[in-house]
């Protein structure tokens, strides 16, 4: 009876053992599959891809478009810089002065100018002299070497080439001498310095230092440029596909929307993005006011009527409304193709394909007539690398000014 009840414990045990492992088992298997889920998720969402509403990228909306911030600024800068050794005698201008073609500028202190003029007059006469006394030298050698025994022949050979080695230094010393004393002739007969535009002063630097983000040496005077503008803008890395160089864009003023100019995207300088401070505000989601910045440029087909400083908005498009659904050609994949379609965020805002049939094209504005496939309410992403079947997506409900603040 004994052996059969210690067989029994002995199988109990065991069978707990087993049960107690396999619970265990089972547990784990449970956490790993969890962890795998919702890293699955987190990985799913970890790129997340934004969307725009296509009234609002045609510009068919009620009356909103995406539109940035923008300020006129000038399209030329004149830096005038000065010379090793050149001094300011005078300056008839100040900084914030407007200016014209002609108006004085400055006048150079001649008094040391004529001095390095004379001093540098006086060294290439001491070249010369010297180039004229190696010629000498090198005139009595090969009429010397003519009646001298063979033996001294490669002496003699030695002594011309050496001198002849040193007429040619001399004759580009003579040259570099000269280069500088012409400038200094120059400076000194122009020693008031006269404006070759019309502009603003923009900055007087009398001791011109070096600039701390360049490392360059500073210029002594710039004048801003008038007459020729370009406009500023600023857009956010999120809504950075919205626009490329040479896209046409129609600038507004902010104080009467009706009166606008026409331009282009010139470039957008992604080599300098701006960090947007948390004490800046701008309309639209919070993600957006901490997105990075980058400044873009719109060159004008014509400027009249803009002032520098000028605060505007800039509107992709050329603002002309028409009819049916025309959206741009970036949007579109495989435009060209049998089955062309774009990207759309579904009910469950993830990213899907979508067959769209084209109309007409419209060359001058870059843009496909849409007929089938494609609705003013539906939202549509950039079609980039990241774009793939299930991604996920952030619609982008608030029409944004993708720029700077109001006041800025």
């Amino acid at each position: 009876m004994n052996v059969n009840r210690n067989f029994k414990d002995n199988l109990m045990g065991k069978k707990k053992v087993i049960f107690i492992v396999c619970f265990i088992f089972a547990v784990a298997l449970i956490a790993a599959i969890l962890h795998m889920v919702s890293g699955g998720e987190k990985d799913s969402t970890k790129n997340i891809l934004y969307a725009d509403k296509v009234s609002v990228i045609t510009g068919n909306g009620s009356g909103t478009v995406n539109r940035f911030a923008g300020v006129v600024e000038a399209q030329d800068t004149l830096k005038i810089s000065l010379s090793e050794g050149q001094k300011v005698k005078e300056i008839f201008v100040e900084k914030g002065q407007e200016v014209e073609p002609g108006t004085k500028l400055f006048e150079y202190d001649t008094e040391e100018l004529a001095m390095t003029l004379e001093q540098g007059n006086l060294e290439l006469e001491k070249i010369g002299n010297s180039i004229s006394n190696l010629n000498s030298q090198i005139a009595a050698l090969t009429t010397e070497k003519k009646n001298a025994p063979a033996g001294e022949q490669l002496s003699y050979t030695t002594q011309i080439q050496e001198l002849q080695t040193n007429v040619k230094q001399e004759e580009y010393n003579y040259k570099v001498k000269e280069l500088e004393v012409n400038r200094t002739k120059k400076s000194l007969e122009s020693s008031t310095v006269t404006s070759t535009i019309a502009g603003i002063i923009q900055e007087i630097n009398p001791d011109p230092g070096y600039d701390d983000y360049s490392g360059e040496k500073q210029a002594f005077m710039s004048i801003l440029s008038t007459g020729k503008y370009r406009i500023k803008g600023k857009i956010s890395e999120q809504n950075i596909g919205e626009l490329q160089s040479g896209m046409d864009v129609t600038v507004r003023a902010r104080n009467n929307q009706e009166e606008i100019w026409k331009g282009s995207v010139d470039v957008i300088d992604t080599e300098k993005p701006e960090s947007s401070s948390q004490s800046e505000m701008y309309s639209g989601s919070d993600s957006s006011a901490r997105a990075t910045k980058y400044p873009f440029y719109v060159t004008l087909e014509t400027s009249d009527g803009l002032m520098l400083g000028q605060h505007v908005y800039i509107e992709p498009g050329t603002g002309v409304n028409t009819e049916g659904l025309h959206l741009m050609t970036a949007y579109i994949v495989d435009a060209d193709g049998k089955e062309p379609y774009v990207w759309v965020a579904n009910k469950k805002d993830r990213l899907e394909k979508r067959n769209v049939k084209l109309g007409a094209y419209d060359e001058e504005q870059d843009t496909w007539e849409i007929t089938e496939g494609l609705k003013e309410t539906d939202y549509i992403v950039w079609p980039d690398g990241e774009c793939k079947e299930g991604a996920a997506v952030q619609k982008n409900e608030n029409v944004q000014t993708g720029g700077m603040e109001e006041g800025e």
